[in-house]
């Protein structure tokens, strides 16, 4: 594994509450390459979260900790294992229900939601019970002064129904929320992070890697490893 030397998102997040739009832009942009990548080589991460998503010392964000990853999960293959951080776990997997790679697109759109607000979207303020109940029957909620562009896409990565969600229905490079990214320049690391990132661990090493995300997945042979007012009507589905 690379030495990420800011630490990780949860870091950032501590310090900075919540991004600039651009900057959540730019790091939503390198997560959906990331997830992307792993999917099309049948890797479910499983237990995406801001711990799990390190920055290097350039600022760009790896994708990390594949104890709960899924390995050979391709097209229409499904699996049922209660496994992940309730917080971000889609609703599917709450219901003990087959799934699929949906479950990665739902945790990103918790995260996109606390990088965009600072906020998670849902009653975490009450005990497991509750915050299970609210992640299956509530509709997000967001601050009003959130982003009408962060808002669209909450909306389509927040569905209930994972075969209707964003990443898995629908191209989400085309969302308008990433207008301004040029994908081939992301990908191949000709842009720039929006700002460069103070130290949030230790002083940065010459070790960094030009990687998106760290390419760690399961071993072989092995499937799974171990009050704000706004809400709109659509989003429950």
């Amino acid at each position: 594994m690379e030495f990420a030397s800011r630490g990780s998102l949860k870091d950032l997040l501590t310090k900075k509450h919540h991004l600039k739009t651009r900057q959540v832009i730019f790091y939503s942009a390198e997560m959906v390459c990331g997830l992307q990548y792993l999917h099309s080589r049948g890797i479910i991460h499983s237990d995406l979260k801001p711990d799990n998503i390190l920055v290097s010392s350039e600022g760009h964000i790896k994708i990390a900790d594949f104890g709960l990853a899924a390995e050979n999960i391709f097209g229409n293959d499904t699996i049922c294992v209660h496994r992940g951080t309730m917080k971000y776990m889609a609703p599917e997997v709450l219901e003990d229900q087959q799934y699929n790679a949906a479950v990665d697109w739902w945790a990103f759109g918790i995260i996109l939601c606390q990088m965009a607000t600072g906020r998670y979207p849902f009653n975490d303020k009450n005990g497991v019970a509750k915050l299970r109940h609210s992640i299956l029957e509530d509709r997000p909620k967001v601050p009003v002064w959130t982003p009408s562009k962060v808002v669209t896409l909450l909306k389509k990565l927040l569905r209930k129904k994972a075969s209707s969600r964003y990443g898995i229905n629908g191209n989400i490079r085309q969302c308008v929320f990433f207008d301004s990214i040029d994908w081939e320049a992301l990908e191949n690391r000709r842009l720039s992070p929006p700002f460069q990132l103070e130290a949030l661990q230790q002083p940065a090493r010459n070790n960094e890697g030009n990687n998106l995300f760290l390419h760690e997945s399961a071993p072989r042979g092995v499937n799974i490893i171990e009050g704000f007012s706004y809400q709109s009507p659509s989003w429950q589905e």
